[in-house]
């Protein structure tokens, strides 16, 4: 009995746990990063800002990310992650409705850049807390449940910023801030640290190929392509819609669209990756998002951006999901290093693509470039990550022939 007991208050923790994570990530991704989105045509029409001040602003945002990314892997964080996390979530929130407060560019691009960094940390620290409290518990088909949080984030703010819109662009922001404080109140003593233990890993998941260790590389690569190529859909896509003739009443939905479908696609990889490993459903993953991308160019009507935003949408958060995963397995001895390279890079190609992508609106004055280019971006994405899982089943069967080799007696046994 004491034993089931201490089981069930177990799993009762890391529920909770993963509850506070997918909150923080409502919070931090879906409100403070993504709203942006949203609120962007809102800012281009009654605070005149410009395409290339949107990308600028996206970039600027994006870079923060990065930089928090890549510190938070090399910080030793020891039993104070909740601590940090529970700062940076207050200072998320205040920053999203700072957004409101001021008109300047400047102090703009000051904001959104400081949000990248509490998002960015945010990110990194609640996936390395919620990670460990899951797979600990052997619960891995949970993480999709945690990552979904980003998709509900999207579907909230998409919600709720045609509604603020009737206080203009600035309440807005501020709306979304009382929103955020609201929503953190009741799973604030969720965010805790557990007692670090080793993770071990059963043997669905040893079959994906990114048990071997040669694999990291690729997916680094990869996942800052998909960082790049991703990031124009998701900063233009609704500004995009509104320019479309007689789809502009749909922009807002087309993005509610995108976090309906975010909200149950983590779920559905996760449970397809505990089949078949993590690296063929990334590959298809990524190519099901350059399709979605490319759909609004092919077919600008309402059943192209709402079949691309589901694509997009049912994606973008499974390949983070998927890939982080992944390069996790790979390096489990280091997992919170390899989360945070694998975001850094990640970050690295969403600075890229939204000052590229401005670049390129304001010289053709059309996001069809933009968005054909994104989508080649994502098809070499994949390209390269097939490439990589061919060259790692290569190298672990020379590894199994050598140790054969080496060991007969026990091949035979």
């Amino acid at each position: 009995m004491e034993n089931s007991g201490a089981k069930n208050a177990k799993l009762f923790n890391s529920t909770k746990t993963m509850i506070g994570g997918l909150v923080m990530l409502i919070i931090s991704m879906g409100i403070g990063r993504f709203s942006y989105t949203s609120i962007l045509p809102l800012m281009q029409s009654q605070a005149h800002l410009s395409a290339t001040e949107s990308g600028y602003l996206a970039g600027s945002n994006n870079l923060g990310y990065l930089i928090a990314a890549f510190g938070a892997g090399f910080i030793t964080w020891g039993s104070r992650r909740a601590y940090h996390l529970r700062m940076q979530l207050v200072l998320c929130i205040i920053l999203t409705g700072l957004m409101g407060i001021t008109s300047s560019f400047l102090w703009w691009m000051i904001l959104r850049f400081l949000a990248g960094v509490s998002s960015g940390l945010i990110f990194v620290l609640s996936s390395s807390l919620v990670l460990d409290a899951l797979f600990s518990d052997k619960r891995e088909k949970w993480v999709g449940i945690f990552y979904g949080g980003v998709g509900i984030g999207i579907v909230l703010a998409g919600l709720l910023t045609p509604v603020l819109s009737i206080f203009t662009w600035r309440g807005t922001w501020i709306g979304l801030l009382i929103i955020s404080i609201i929503l953190i109140i009741p799973v604030w003593s969720f965010i805790r640290d557990k007692e670090p233990k080793p993770i071990t890993q059963n043997a669905e998941s040893l079959s994906s190929s990114a048990e071997n260790p040669s694999i990291f590389g690729w997916l680094l690569v990869a996942y800052g392509l998909e960082g790049l190529g991703y990031i124009v859909s998701a900063t233009f896509l609704v500004a995009m819609v509104k320019q479309m003739p007689h789809m502009s009443i749909f922009a807002d939905f087309s993005w509610i669209i995108v976090g309906i479908a975010a909200v149950p696609s983590t779920v559905i990889w996760s449970w397809w990756a505990s089949k078949v490993g993590y690296i063929k459903p990334l590959i298809i993953a990524l190519i099901l998002q350059a399709v979605g991308i490319i759909l609004p160019v092919w077919l600008p009507n309402i059943f192209g951006v709402t079949l691309g935003s589901v694509l997009f949408g049912g994606t973008f958060m499974g390949i983070s999901m998927l890939a982080l995963a992944a390069a996790r397995m790979s390096r489990p001895s280091s997992g919170n290093r390899a989360i945070a390279l694998m975001t850094g890079f990640y970050g690295i190609g969403q600075i890229l693509g939204p000052i590229g992508a401005g670049i390129v609106l304001e010289m053709a004055h059309s996001y069809k470039l933009s968005l054909l280019l994104a989508t080649l971006v994502l098809v070499a994405a994949a390209i390269i990550l097939l490439s990589g899982a061919v060259n790692s089943s290569k190298k672990r069967a020379i590894g199994n022939l050598d140790h054969a080799r080496i060991h007969p007696d026990q091949e035979l046994s």
